[in-house]
């Protein structure tokens, strides 16, 4: 049952990377783009915050990780399965 618990305050906290990364939402806004990825879309504001120096490249490094982290678990049918595959890779990054 405990391992239930954990399980869905991870997925929770993976889901709700807007709270975590206000700052990357906030400049996100400003990409030409809605459905911007912030990786090598013309126009990115958030690569632009990057490269102006107003948001560093570890902040962008971890949101991105988070992310991808947030996409791969919600992908996964067995999110336990999922959870223990990825800390045993370490790519599970906790909030």
């Amino acid at each position: 049952m405990k391992l239930n618990k954990k399980v869905f305050e991870i997925i929770d906290s993976a889901e709700n990377l807007d709270d975590r990364y206000e700052d990357i939402l906030k400049l996100s806004i400003n990409c030409k783009f809605n459905n911007c990825t912030h990786t090598t879309e013309l126009n990115c504001a958030v690569k632009k915050a990057i490269s102006e120096g107003i948001l560093s490249q570890e902040r962008y490094n971890s949101y991105y990780r988070a992310k991808k982290e947030a996409e791969y678990i919600s992908n996964q049918k067995n999110k336990t399965k999922a959870i223990d595959y990825m800390k045993q890779k370490k790519l599970f990054q906790r909030p």
